[in-house]
Order: C-alpha cells, then structure tokens, then sequence
C-alpha cells in the first residue's frame, strides 16, 4: 500500500511539474522572488519532488556519472568566486546590498542545478523516460494550443480578448500580450522561442528522425511527436523570437550536416559504381565537390527564401537586405537591426572580463561596473539609460558573457567541460539500442547545439528545460530498474496507464 501511494505521489509530481514548465514567471512566485522576472512555476513540485524522494536516493549513497564533477566544481568555483569578489573595489553605482545581490544569483542557480539532479537521481529506468516525454507532448500541445488561439485573435480580429489578457496576467508577472508575437504562457516572445528550440522541438525533431514514439496511435500514419513538430515550427515562426529562430536553424542544420555526409557519400560511390572503370583521383575528388556544392546551393536558397519570409513578418528585419547592401559597421548594422543594445552589454560584459580574467566579478555582481565600462555606442541605445531609473542592476544578456565576466576564465571553463562530458555522453548513448534512449541521445544533441546560440540570448541559469534534458541524458547512464530506494514500475500507476505496458519502444520503419 506504502508503495502504491509513493508511485502515485511520484508520477502526480512529476507531471504537473511537466505541465507547468511552460510557465515561466509565476506571479506568485515572482513576489516572493523579490519581483524576479524568472520565476518558474515548475519549481513548485520540484521541490515537493526533492523533499520527499531525494533523501531516500541519496540514503543509499548511489554512485553519480563523472559528467557531474566539473558541474559540481563550477559550483564551488562560483562561491570562491562571489567571495573574492568583496576585496574588489566596487564602483559606486546603485545602493543595492552585494550579499543579497549574490544570494539572488546562487537561487537562480540553485534552481537551474536542481532541476538537473532531479532529473538525474529521480529517474532509474527508461519506463520513466516514457511517462516523462509523454507529459511532455501534452504539456507541448498545451503551449502550441494557447499561442495558436493568441494568433489566430490577433491575425484574425487585430486584438486579444478580455478574457485571454485576464489569463495572461495570472499565470505571467508582466501580463503583456504583444503585437504580432505570440508568447504562449511565457512572460514574453523570446522565452517561448527559447523553451521551444532547447526543450520541446529538439524532442519531436529527434522522434520524428528516428520514427520513434511515446504513444502508440497514429493520424494518417503520422506520429504526436510528427504533428507537434509541425505546429511547434509555426509557432515558433510566428513568435518572431530572432534568436530562437536561428537556435533552431542551427539544430535542423547539425542534422542536415549529419544526413547530408550520409547521402553526398552515398551519392557518390552510386557514381562511380556505374562507371565501367574507375575515375582518377582528382576527377573523383572534383566530383564529391560538385555534389557537396550543389546540395550546400540548395540549402542556401532555402535559407534566402526563409529569411525573405521573415523580412515580411517581422518590421524589425524589414532593412536586412538594405544594411548587408551597405557599408555599415557591426555596431551601425546591429542598432538599425534593433539588436544594438545587446551588442553595447556583450561588449561591456567582455571589457570587465578584460579586467577581472581569472575568477571575473562574482555572480550577479556585473551590473555594478556597466556605467564604467559602457562603450561609448552603448549610450546611443534606449536600454542603456534605463539602469539609472529601474531598482534592477544590469546584465550583459548573454549566458556565455555572464559566465566570463562574473566567474572568470575558470568558472567558463569548468560549465563548458561539463556540456563536452554531455556531449560525449550523447554520442554513445546515439548509438543505444532502445529507441528512446537513443532518441534522448539525439535530442540532447540538438539541445546542446541550440543553446550555443540561446546562450547569446538569455542569461540565467534558471529556466529549466535545458537542465532536465542534461539530466536525463546523464541518468541514462546509470538506469537500474530494481532500484529499491524509488517506487517500481508496475506498482500504482504505470507510465503508459493501468495495463503497465509502455508503447515508448516503438521505433516503426515508415
């Protein structure tokens, strides 16, 4: 009966925590976060999920992958950091108190890493892996169905409802609709682009790939994860989130890259077989280059015609085409491009990391030195002088720059070995033969391959999406489906429902 309880409590927790990822700024939580604008609703059951099974796993004293020894070390390395920062001498700009401004920066970390260890130690077996990516479609088709309907009323009638603004305004602390974009449950159009490229379709990208589903029904022969990819890329389109849309461009061109390899081989050896006798050399080498520069010619108009597309939906990227066409410098084409104040902010966040290059400024502790160390171009955009009217210090916009300038060359160091170890994790696990596993593997990938360029984008450890992909993938490596210290599959509720059978390892040729 013990058992049963415990089941049911561990699948409830971790599918409302599924349910509620797309929430990224709870109002109340946001409050009691002192007025965060992260403030991730998900938060709340992981919590509840840490309380009460964390003790019993870490009671047996399991044994962790190593891919957590540089994610542990750069932890340390931030406290070092934070503390050394208070014998720097500090500009004087904006009475904030230091030791709650660092407290603030490690509970933004704190929640990113327990998001990834509950990830990690909380699941033992790819049965559970199934249960999760099935509440993750649901949780997915929930966020493609409220983005869709704010679109549909604004293309449609050229305004959003009461009722939808009222919605809006208790599930996210800014309340804002915007024009044109689409924002889902998020506080705003970028973090629904960001959510989407680093959780949601790197999932039903990889499941559509490898013809694997969680589910077993099928719409025509099409799979959930096929139809949600679909609607995923319109939505993301029509949140006219710039940095998510090239995240995403990267990811879809790494597996371009990895099936073109596959194909221009291919290609090339059907060639030659036809030939009565073999090719020399340089004709054959001339002929490789040929196929690799017609199918490169293709992608490329691809590309020119979708970023036609998006010159045409989104008034920010209307003059593309007329700055590439003219002589303008990178800071000239970036501020006519609307993009100029995060240029202005990487390149003061680079200027403290030039001065504090070792262990950098301490966490949260960059916004102090930005009216010191602002380019003279940063004070020709708008956001610059909103720091000396907000109560907030500054940030440099950008996860990558953060890491250098607060934390130092170590501090970068260490976060970027723990992404290679994840790295080389997902290309052994790429090549597992269950096809969940397999898929996790490839969805890691494309995780990985997005947030290189999200990382320009956003700057906190908190959103979650990036570190329960990491986490899974490292449990991957330690699955044990005895373990004793969780509650086993078969007991209560199974992952797939009452009959205990998981339809995860479906991997159908099409």
């Amino acid at each position: 009966m013990r058992q049963r309880l415990e089941s049911y409590l561990y699948h409830f927790l971790w599918a409302v925590l599924l349910l509620l990822l797309p929430v990224t700024s709870l109002p109340l939580l946001s409050k009691l976060a002192g007025g965060s604008m992260v403030a991730p609703a998900a938060a709340i059951p992981l919590g509840l999920l840490l309380l009460i099974f964390g003790p019993l796993y870490f009671y047996r004293q399991p044994q962790l992958p190593r891919v957590v020894i540089p994610l542990f070390a750069f932890i340390l390395l931030t406290v070092l950091s934070t503390a050394l920062a208070f014998f720097i001498e500090f500009p004087l700009f904006r009475d904030v108190d230091r030791l709650r401004n660092g407290l603030s920066g490690f509970l933004t970390l704190t929640i990113g890493v327990s998001f990834f260890l509950a990830a990690l130690v909380l699941t033992n077996s790819p049965e559970r892996l199934a249960f999760f990516f099935q509440w993750i479609n649901i949780s997915g088709g929930l966020v493609l169905l409220w983005a869709g309907l704010q679109s549909a009323f604004w293309y449609i009638g050229g305004d959003y409802p009461d009722w939808m603004r009222e919605i809006q305004h208790l599930i996210s602390s800014s309340g804002s609709l915007y024009i044109r974009r689409t924002t889902g449950f998020a506080f705003e159009p970028s973090w629904l682009g960001h959510q989407l490229v680093v959780f949601y379709l790197p999932y039903w990208l990889a499941a559509s790939f490898r013809r694997s589903s969680v589910f077993r029904w099928r719409l025509w022969k099409f799979t959930a994860e096929n139809l949600l990819f679909g609607g995923g890329v319109l939505i993301l389109v029509l949140s006219l989130a710039r940095s998510a849309l090239l995240s995403f461009s990267l990811s879809v061109g790494w597996l371009i890259l990895l099936t073109t390899a596959r194909f221009a081989g291919w290609l090339h050896h059907k060639l030659l077989a036809q030939r009565s006798q073999p090719l020399p050399k340089p004709a054959s080498l001339l002929l490789k280059s040929s196929i690799w520069l017609v199918i490169f010619s293709l992608y490329a108009g691809i590309l020119l015609a979708g970023t036609y597309i998006l010159t045409r939906l989104d008034p920010r990227m209307a003059d593309l085409f007329r700055v590439l066409s003219n002589p303008y410098t990178p800071l000239e084409a970036a501020n006519y491009l609307f993009f100029g104040e995060r240029v202005a902010f990487w390149i003061t966040g680079l200027q403290i990391f030039n001065d504090f290059p070792l262990f950098g400024v301490g966490l949260e502790n960059a916004g102090y030195f930005f009216p010191e160390k602002l380019p003279l171009f940063g004070w020709t955009v708008v956001e610059s002088h909103k720091m000396y009217y907000t109560t907030a210090l500054p940030n440099t916009l950008s996860l990558w720059i953060r890491l250098l300038c607060e934390t130092g060359i170590v501090g970068f160091s260490l976060f970027l070995s723990f992404l290679y170890l994840l790295w080389q994790t997902s290309r052994v696990l790429i090549q597992n033969q269950q096809p969940l596993i397999a898929t996790l593997a490839l969805t890691a990938q494309l995780t990985m391959i997005a947030f290189l360029m999200e990382g320009m984008s956003v700057d906190t450890f908190a959103f979650p999406y990036y570190w329960l992909i990491f986490g899974w993938l490292a449990a991957a490596l330690n699955f044990n489906s005895n373990s004793p210290h969780l509650p086993r599959e078969g007991q209560g509720v199974s992952p797939a429902g009452a009959n205990g059978q998981t339809s995860l390892l479906s991997n159908e040729r099409r």
